[in-house]
């Protein structure tokens, strides 16, 4: 795609994002919303192949979902109330469809099950604006209409999205897709602090989209796809393979690096309006997803990264069987 091409959609993507935090109108909103969608689906599927045209038609087509879900929403609300304005109290059926559309375009579970797959097919450099900025416009919107709308259904969205996000993560080995993972668990965190404080909330996603960007185009620059490739890197870049172990260790939260702020300001908000309860599950998926990034980290010392035994062997191909040493059982085992 010529350079041209590409930077007037990125500053359409940009005008869509301003067009939705500037907007109190449902309409300008939505219109808003899809003009950011429809600038990104080219750039996704630049450079033709059937991967990135899978997670490109993916993509679009939860898009338009989301898309007919909050036109609906909108529709219904201002035939009750005569108001297109988001200020105006939503009912019960306005507030659902307007919870959904927005869970559907941040990856909020149980509305993630597309993220995943979408994000493992595009490259980091595509990856790294759905995953970010993406995410801008519709969490600004929720955390406008957080006293309008269902917070039950905001918060039991939330749990959910921590406690999937790192179970989801812990059998995965391609780095996209722990990436996706965690940026549910992620979602979850700031969405369930934003029913309390928003201003909390706004500070954890800005330290979440600094994080993530660094760690997206850490691992872009690196060429790291799989937790395999972390042992190699670690031989060829030692300064590159640092980075990586920090940034990602940051975003799982471990002290006394700067994504431990993300989690010590949420829970410092729910602890201040009497939510512990709501605190306990929060904490065990960061305790989940933080096991899947020490996983990394350690997968960078290894000097053989770990197989099965049977991998190790070409029996299949051998006429006779072949003994294997005690020395490669072990290090196989």
């Amino acid at each position: 795609m010529h350079r041209i091409i590409s930077t007037l959609l990125l500053l359409t993507i940009a005008l869509g994002t301003v067009i939705v935090v500037t907007s109190e109108k449902w309409f300008i909103i939505w219109v808003g919303l899809e003009t950011s969608t429809l600038a990104l689906i080219p750039l996704l599927c630049s450079r033709f192949s059937p991967r990135k045209i899978e997670a490109t038609i993916k993509y679009f087509l939860i898009q338009a979902m989301r898309a007919a879900l909050l036109l609906k929403g909108a529709l219904i609300q201002a035939w009750v109330t005569g108001s297109w304005s988001m200020l105006e109290p939503a009912n019960t059926i306005t507030s659902l469809a307007i919870v959904t559309a927005i869970s559907f375009k941040i990856g909020l579970a149980p509305c993630h099950f597309w993220f995943p797959d979408v994000l493992q097919g595009l490259p980091f450099s595509r990856g790294l604006i759905i995953a970010t900025w993406q995410k801008i416009a519709p969490l600004i919107l929720l955390f406008s209409i957080k006293e309008l709308v269902l917070t039950r259904l905001v918060l039991s969205a939330s749990i959910l999205s921590v406690l999937i996000g790192g179970w989801g993560g812990l059998n995965q080995t391609q780095m996209r897709k722990i990436l996706a993972f965690s940026s549910i668990g992620n979602m979850g965190w700031i969405v369930a602090t934003s029913a309390y404080s928003y201003k909390t909330a706004l500070v954890m996603l800005v330290i979440y989209l600094v994080i993530k960007t660094t760690i997206f185009l850490i691992l872009d620059l690196l060429k790291v796809s799989t937790l395999g490739h972390l042992n190699v890197i670690a031989q060829l870049s030692p300064i590159g393979i640092t980075l990586v172990i920090l940034t990602t260790l940051s975003l799982g939260g471990l002290p006394p690096l700067t994504g431990f702020m993300l989690k010590l300001f949420s829970l410092w908000a729910l602890i201040g309006k009497n939510s512990i309860v709501l605190s306990i599950p929060l904490i065990v998926g960061a305790l989940l997803r933080l096991f899947f990034y020490l996983r990394i980290s350690f997968n960078t010392r290894l000097i053989l990264f770990p197989h099965h035994v049977i991998t190790l062997t070409s029996w299949r191909k051998r006429k006779s069987p072949n003994r294997i040493s005690i020395k490669r059982w072990l290090i196989s085992c």
